[in-house]
């Protein structure tokens, strides 16, 4: 089993705190594990941010958070990530990648320049606004049903950019339990018809289990829909934390397999393999 969603920003970069992340998976059946480092905490891709707070309307302090990141490179990342595989550690080198409609060129000019075993895109940005910070930046006043809107039509075309391999928690918009006040079905299909003709894959993620919404990415009748079009899957976590590391995988792979998922997926220098999901 897998775990393809895991930051390590919280602690030192060094080997020893990879290897409490190891650690932890091991004790959970985890047999490889994913780092997805995000990319706001690179100097590189600063130029890819710096948008969001110059264009920030006053007083809109949503994305004042990003102020204390960019503080690592990519190689010192890549070099932290190749000594733990030395150490014994069974991971891939990922990253989780924000994605921004004009700033498609400038991403795939970096993920071209390094190698990554798979590359996960997010949607964490509406315009300038960190919908998924804090819920009382933002949310209060918006119509809910133009967010939820909007948040899809981006992710649409994160799909149709061919930047990533794994769309990660893919209805995130839930996060804080807002929900949209009409059905939504047709626009979610039609994301999940678009996703499957990009042959994307997405994550079956328990990270909102821990979150306000206390529900799994994406809601389970999304996995079905994906599992009818044969969207393959990976396990994921989201963890930031060792002891997050393989959250109740086994109710992901429950949720999936009820769903109708028979089968999730790996990545090697961002080639997919498919493996069977375990009987539980």
């Amino acid at each position: 089993m897998i775990d393809y969603h895991i930051h390590i920003e919280r602690g030192p970069y060094n080997l020893e705190w990879v290897q409490q992340f190891w650690a932890q998976a091991k004790s959970r059946g985890i047999s490889e594990i994913g780092i997805t480092e995000h990319a706001h905490n690179f100097r590189e891709f600063k130029p890819i941010y710096e948008h969001l707070w110059q264009e920030t309307t006053s007083g809109d302090t949503s994305a004042s958070w990003l102020g204390r990141h960019f503080q690592h490179s990519i190689e010192e990342y890549l070099e932290l990530l190749e000594m733990g595989r030395k150490a014994g550690i069974f991971l891939k080198v990922g990253l989780e990648a924000d994605y921004f409609p004009h700033r498609e060129s400038e991403i795939r000019s970096l993920l071209r320049r390094y190698s990554f075993d798979f590359v996960l895109g997010s949607v964490h940005f509406l315009g300038s606004w960190s919908f998924d910070w804090k819920a009382e930046l933002g949310w209060p006043g918006r119509e809910l049903d133009d967010v939820y809107l909007a948040y899809i039509e981006l992710v649409k075309r994160a799909a149709q950019s061919e930047l990533f391999d794994v769309l990660s928690h893919l209805d995130v918009i839930k996060v804080f339990g807002h929900r949209a006040r009409r059905r939504l079905d047709s626009e979610w299909a039609a994301l999940l018809q678009l996703i499957a003709e990009e042959d994307l894959a997405i994550e079956v993620s328990t990270a909102g289990l821990r979150k306000p919404v206390g529900e799994i990415y994406p809601h389970p009748a999304l996995i079905k829909e994906a599992a009818r079009l044969n969207i393959p899957i990976t396990l994921a976590s989201d963890a930031h934390t060792p002891a997050d590391v393989g959250d109740r995988w086994e109710e992901a792979v429950a949720i999936a397999r009820a769903s109708g998922c028979r089968s999730y997926c790996s990545f090697t220098r961002r080639k997919r393999v498919e493996h069977e999901l375990p009987s539980l």
